[in-house]
C-alpha cells in the first residue's frame, strides 16, 4: 500500500522528505547515508553512466560535471546545462534530486505515489510549474504546491501551539521569504508575503568568500583560487567559518592549498557582520515591507518564527528581537520544518488560505485623471497579496478606429513601468471590421488554489471572447508530452 501524506522541501542547498507517522507526528526520512537532509547537488559520472545526488555529488571532484543551486534557474525558460552532449533543463535536474529522495525514502516507507511540494513564496508562476513538473518526472503525483513559509507555519502551529498574528522569517540557502499569517488553531490565513529570490545563506557564503580572498591576497599577493574546484573548496571553508561564527565570537581555518600556499585565517563575528551589513540591511527592509503589506505594526505581531539555517546567525536574531521587542521562536529543526510542515499540510490543505504571490496585469494606455496625459503602463488586474482563489476583471477601451485585432499581454509584477514586469502570456482576439475607437474590452484573470493564472478577454460590441491558460516557451520548458516521455526514462536511470 502506497504511503500518503508526504511533504518535500526541494531546497536550493539541501532538500528533505517528511511523512506523517500513524499518530500524526511528522518526521524526516533519512537518506541512504543516514543523514536527514540531502544536499541539492547533482554530479554525472561518465565511466559508470551514473547520476550522483547529495553528499557524494557535493564532494565530487569535477566541477564541470557538477550542478549546484539549480533551483535558482527554475524561472529561466532558456537555461540549459550541457553534460556529455545532453542538455539538461532545471526541471530535469531538480527531478533527479526528487528521484533520489523518493528512492531512498521508499526503502524505509515502501511505495510513495504522491506528495506536497514546497516553493518559496516569491517564486513566479514559471518556477512553480517547473517544480510541479520536476515532481511528475521523479514519479510523484503532485497533490499541491505550497509556499515554504506557509508549510513552516503549519508546523509551528501544530508543534508549538502558535496562534494569533504570526510572522514567518525563512532564510534558507537561496531565498528569503517573509510571511504574515493569522493562525487560529488549525486554520491559517496568509495576510501578506514578501521575499527575495537571491538572498540566502549561499549569498552570505559568497560575500564571506570575498572577505577570505582579500585576506589571502594581502598575505600572498596572489588569488585564493585559480579554478572552479579551488573556488568550491574555498566556499566550503567559508561556510564552515560562518557556521562556527553562529556559535562562537571567533573562528579560524586554513585557506588555500599546498600548490597556492596555505594560510590561517581568523575572523571575528564583528568583522563578519560588518562585511555582511548590506545583506542584513536587505533582510530588515523586507521585514518592514511585509509588515506594511499586512498593515500591521511590530507590536501587533504575536509571534516571530524562525525557519532555515540562515536564522542561526546571531545578527538575524538580534535584529528581529530589537524590532519586535521579544525573542523570536526557533524550533529545534529550523532546517527541517518546511518539509515537516508540508507533510502536515497534506492533511490540512483545506484549512489554509493563501494569497496571490505576485501582481498580475496587462499593458495598456492609461490616462492620468489630473493632467489628461496618456502613458503606456502596466495596469494591475489582480493585486499582489489578494486572497486566492480569486477572479478579477478590468475594462479598457480601444484606442483606434477599425482595429482588426487585440493583443493582450499578461504581465506579472507590481511596477507600473513595463520595463520592470514580466510578460507571461499573450491573448489575441480577432475583431470585426468598421469598429470605432472607444469600444469596451474586458480583461478577466483568475488565480486558482494551485496558484495558476487563467486569462480571458471579451469584446463587448461583438461579444467575441478568447481565453487562454498561460503557457511558457523556451528551451528549458518541458511540454506535457516531454514530461510523460522523460518520466519513463527517469524510472530506469541509475541514481545513487
Amino acid at each position: 500500500m502506497a504511503v500518503t501524506h508526504i511533504g518535500i522541501d526541494l531546497g536550493t542547498t539541501t532538500s528533505g522528505l517528511a511523512y506523517l507517522r500513524p499518530d500524526g507526528t511528522p518526521d524526516i526520512v533519512p537518506h541512504a547515508d543516514g543523514e536527514r537532509l540531502t544536499p541539492s547537488v547533482v554530479a554525472f559520472e561518465p565511466q559508470e553512466n551514473t547520476t550522483v545526488v547529495g553528499a557524494a555529488a557535493r564532494d565530487y571532484g569535477d566541477p564541470a560535471r557538477t550542478v549546484r543551486l539549480i533551483k535558482r534557474h527554475l524561472d529561466d525558460p532558456g537555461h540549459l546545462v550541457e553534460i556529455d552532449g545532453r542538455a539538461w533543463t532545471p526541471t530535469e535536474l531538480s527531478a533527479l534530486i526528487l528521484a533520489k529522495l523518493k528512492r531512498d525514502a521508499e526503502r524505509t516507507l515502501g511505495p510513495i505515489d504522491e506528495c506536497v511540494l514546497t516553493v518559496p513564496a516569491n517564486f513566479n508562476e514559471l518556477a512553480r510549474r517547473a517544480t510541479a513538473a520536476a515532481g511528475r518526472l521523479a514519479g510523484f503525483r503532485v497533490r499541491r504546491i505550497v509556499n515554504e513559509p506557509t508549510a513552516a507555519a503549519v508546523y509551528y502551529a501544530h508543534t508549538h501551539d502558535v496562534r494569533g498574528r504570526v510572522m514567518i522569517y525563512d532564510l534558507g540557502g537561496g531565498t528569503l521569504d517573509i510571511a504574515v499569517l493569522e493562525i487560529d488553531g488549525g486554520d491559517l490565513r496568509l495576510l501578506a508575503s514578501e521575499g527575495a529570490r537571491r538572498l540566502g545563506g549561499s549569498d552570505f557564503d559568497e560575500a564571506l568568500l570575498g572577505l577570505m580572498a582579500d585576506e589571502y591576497r594581502r598575505q600572498h599577493r596572489t588569488d585564493l583560487f585559480e579554478n572552479e574546484r579551488q573556488r568550491q573548496q574555498a566556499l566550503q571553508t567559508g561556510e564552515d567559518l560562518k557556521k562556527t561564527l553562529s556559535r562562537l565570537p571567533n573562528a579560524a581555518n586554513l585557506i588555500g592549498d599546498e600548490q597556492l600556499g596555505l594560510s590561517r585565517i581568523e575572523i571575528s563575528r564583528d568583522v563578519f557582520e560588518q562585511a555582511m551589513s548590506r545583506l542584513f540591511t536587505r533582510t530588515h527592509m523586507l521585514v518592514e515591507q511585509a509588515l506594511d503589506s499586512a498593515s500591521l505594526r511590530p507590536d501587533q505581531i504575536d509571534h516571530v518564527c524562525l525557519v532555515g539555517g540562515g536564522t542561526r546567525m546571531p545578527r538575524i536574531r538580534a535584529m528581529l528581537r530589537d524590532l519586535f521587542g521579544r525573542e523570536p521562536l526557533a524550533c529545534d529543526n529550523v532546517d527541517e520544518c518546511v518539509a515537516l510542515g508540508a507533510a502536515l499540510f497534506s492533511q490540512k490543505a483545506a484549512r489554509v488560505r493563501e494569497v496571490c504571490n505576485q501582481g498580475y496585469g496587462t499593458l495598456a494606455l492609461l490616462e492620468e485623471a489630473d493632467t489628461g496625459r496618456v502613458r503606456y503602463a502596466n495596469s494591475i488586474v489582480i493585486p499582489k497579496n489578494t486572497p486566492i482563489p480569486c477572479e478579477y476583471s478590468q475594462t479598457y477601451v480601444t484606442s483606434e478606429d477599425n482595429e482588426r485585432a487585440l493583443e493582450v499581454a499578461v504581465t506579472q509584477g507590481e511596477d507600473e513601468d513595463p520595463r520592470y514586469v514580466d510578460i507571461v502570456g499573450k491573448i489575441r482576439l480577432e475583431l470585426p471590421p468598421g469598429r470605432p475607437a472607444g469600444c469596451e474590452v474586458t480583461v478577466t484573470y483568475g488565480y486558482d488554489a494551485d496558484q495558476r493564472i487563467q486569462a480571458s478577454v471579451t469584446d463587448h460590441l461583438s461579444g467575441r471572447r478568447e481565453e487562454v491558460q498561460v503557457e511558457y516557451v523556451g528551451a528549458g520548458v518541458l511540454s506535457d508530452e516531454q514530461i510523460r516521455r522523460r518520466a519513463v526514462e527517469f524510472r530506469s536511470m541509475k541514481i545513487k
